[in-house]
């Protein structure tokens, strides 16, 4: 018997998500299959791995010791990979990014164009958008992506971490919209207007939504979309206010699609950007060259 089968995959997804419905859906298969699959793990080990609290389900002490050796033992087989790659010194390979959304236009103008030109045989595979139920960083130290460029302050022990300066945050509205007029704008002033929020999951939001709470001045949205870049086009068509820096809106802004208004509050006066993978990793030359362009990526 193979405990670290495909299995414990679905355990993982389970806990993950909360539930074996949720984890079906993040799946996109039938709940049955990931029930019968956890099933089926449990009545080989004889135990249970999953136990309810409310309406969630938990991992008991059997099911985490599952999940922290699979974990671990993918992180092995990718670490294997990377060294037999150097090993026959192949120019060829994979690397896998998490790009915030917000970070796509920079990424692919300024990262992109160089590493296809210096590893043309290299398949890039890019994840963006709002990640639910693992953010950015948490993908990395489960060795699902090599690295990734998030937004908002990140801690972990488990990973490398370079943050940097994005520049101040802006409210985004099209050029006909009242507030285009204006040179700042205040919290208060927001909330008279229609306002475009992401997920509360993404690190943006959740900067958005401490900028709010600092202000005192609680904030609900009137429209809910979960990538950047569809909050800008409903900015741009003047329905709502959307949030983000200047340097996320550039395209938009310098082709008169948007103006970004600053907006009076300390915390809104800088924000931060982060590039992460995970310690220990050692990255494949492609990788490393990529990590590298990150570092300096406008």
């Amino acid at each position: 018997m193979d405990i670290l089968d495909k299995r414990a995959f679905y355990l993982l997804e389970v806990n993950s998500c909360g539930g074996i419905r949720a984890a079906a859906e993040h799946l996109h298969i039938n709940p049955s299959v990931v029930s019968r699959q956890v099933r089926g793990l449990e009545r080989d080990l004889g135990m249970a791995l999953l136990e309810r609290q409310g309406r969630h389900v938990m991992l008991t002490e059997a099911g985490q010791l599952v999940v922290d050796s699979f974990l671990a033992q993918r992180r092995l087989n990718s670490e294997l990979g990377d060294t037999l790659s150097r090993l026959r010194n192949m120019q060829a390979g994979k690397v896998v990014v998490s790009v915030g959304d917000g970070f796509v236009d920079s990424f692919i103008n300024y990262v992109m164009r160089r590493v296809s030109k210096q590893y043309p045989d290299v398949l890039i595979e890019i994840k963006t958008g709002i990640y639910y139920p693992r953010e950015p960083h948490e993908m990395v130290a489960n060795d699902e992506v090599d690295i990734a460029i998030t937004y908002g302050p990140v801690s972990d022990p488990r990973l490398i971490v370079h943050s940097f300066e994005r520049g101040p945050l802006c409210a985004l509205v099209a050029l006909f919209h009242p507030l285009a007029s204006q040179e700042s704008v205040s919290v208060a002033e927001l909330l008279k207007h229609k306002l475009i929020f992401l997920p509360d999951v993404s690190g943006s939001q959740q900067f958005v939504n401490s900028l709010f709470s600092a202000a005192g001045q609680p904030a609900t949205p009137s429209y809910r979309c979960n990538l950047h870049s569809v909050s800008r086009r409903m900015a741009s068509a003047g329905v709502g206010v959307s949030f983000m820096t200047a340097a996320a809106a550039r395209n938009e802004i310098e082709s008169g699609l948007l103006k970004a208004v600053p907006i009076q509050h300390p915390m809104a006066a800088s924000s931060q950007g982060n590039l992460v993978r995970r310690v220990g990793r050692r990255l494949s030359p492609a990788a490393d060259y990529l990590w590298k362009l990150m570092l300096t990526m406008q």
